[in-house]
């Protein structure tokens, strides 16, 4: 058995990987402005959505809590949350 694994010839060595053609440079500073923008972009949406949805939980729960026949804790929820659209109690100061 040794003789037979001494006798198998190697398998010829694979051929070189194209490889990419250097004139072709990399994306440079407009590839990373481009993708700087677009993962600001994603981030800015991704706060909105999450504002969004507190404010649709938020409207949600207290129309429950209304229906349930409790208007004043929906009252007393509304007070500590401050203003309508979910943000801080400064005025002039949009959240």
């Amino acid at each position: 058995m040794g003789a037979l694994l001494l006798a198998a010839t190697p398998s010829p060595s694979p051929s070189p990987l194209p490889q990419a053609d250097p004139s072709l440079g990399s994306p440079g500073f407009i590839g990373f402005v481009f993708t700087f923008v677009l993962a600001l972009v994603v981030i800015g949406l991704a706060l909105l959505m999450t504002r969004e949805l507190r404010k649709v939980n938020r409207r949600a729960r207290l129309a429950a809590a209304a229906e349930a026949g409790a208007p004043d804790a929906a009252d007393d929820e509304r007070a500590d949350q401050g203003p309508d659209d979910g943000g801080s109690a400064e005025p002039g100061r949009r959240a």
